[in-house]
């Protein structure tokens, strides 16, 4: 009778360990087919795993945390370096082939203030290791900026990551900078700057109250080059009469773009739209 007890017993944790084992697989299994929300979210699951859970090769929880903050750490740094924040990735194993293991990987995140979607697949190759993107798309809300629908093919085309990022992040470096050059001079100057479409649009407006009619267009085009160079491009487009074109006798107007630019070769941009503020937009008798 007792030994018949024993024996139920020692069969019933023998079937409880292989539960366990089993539990312990389909755990490891989940960890590395999804990802992460985010490392805070990581960091917080660990932190709420009261079992030092050991792996086959001895790897504790302790150690895959401190795992976790070299990846926060290169995370940050790449952050930092592009400035873009990445807000949710997910990756899981697609297959396996002769040449290797393929991941499918998703990445959320914001550049500035471009929120975009990315999906796209790896190829791990063991000899030599290596990593290859075999398939890449971007999405991204740019319907109406040409510069950014060609970035985002050629990035579809050559699948350059790390191209595709720095690129845009020196893009919206610039975009951030001529909204804040914008901005600021509407601010200094309110009646002399007039912004028809907003700080965010590719242009502002030189006015002259003693002059109605006649302004000076600021234009400023931020473009992408085929190989991923960002180029600024100012210009300044004079809107005359005819009648007052009719009175410009030494060529001010007709050579105003060649003039500005000359300009900004000596005094700089914010240099150059203060003087062409102060020479054009000075309502007389003021200081």
């Amino acid at each position: 009778m007792q030994r018949n007890i024993i024996e139920r017993c020692d069969d019933e944790i023998s079937s409880l360990k292989q539960e366990i084992q089993e539990l312990k697989e389909q755990y490891r299994e989940n960890r590395r087919e999804i990802t992460f929300l985010s490392s805070a979210d990581i960091r917080k699951a660990l932190d709420s795993f009261d079992v030092e859970e050991s792996n086959d090769d001895g790897t504790s929880a302790k150690n895959m945390q401190a795992k976790l903050a070299i990846c926060e750490d290169e995370i940050q740094y790449f952050e930092s370096l592009f400035g873009i924040e990445f807000t949710r990735y997910l990756k899981k194993t697609e297959n396996k082939t002769e040449k290797g293991i393929v991941y499918s990987h998703k990445v959320l995140g914001d550049c500035s203030f471009l929120p975009f979607e990315m999906e796209f697949k790896t190829l791990d190759v063991q000899e030599p290791k290596r990593c290859e993107v075999i398939d890449l798309h971007i999405h991204m809300d740019c319907k109406e900026n040409l510069e950014l629908l060609k970035l985002i093919s050629r990035a579809h085309t050559s699948r350059n990551l790390l191209g595709f990022f720095h690129t845009l992040s020196t893009y919206t470096h610039w975009c951030k900078y001529r909204q804040y050059t914008f901005s600021h001079f509407k601010n200094k100057y309110p009646l002399a700057v007039a912004l028809p479409l907003g700080t965010t649009a590719e242009y502002m407006v030189l006015m002259n109250p003693d002059l109605p009619g006649c302004e000076l267009i600021l234009v400023w085009k931020i473009t992408i080059n085929e190989d991923g160079s960002v180029i600024p491009v100012l210009d300044l487009l004079p809107k005359i009469p005819e009648q007052a074109r009719a009175l410009d006798k030494t060529g001010v107007v007709e050579n105003a773009a060649e003039n500005f630019k000359s300009l900004l070769q000596a005094f700089g941009l914010l240099g150059t739209i203060d003087n062409l503020i102060h020479s054009f937009c000075k309502k007389r008798g003021s200081d």
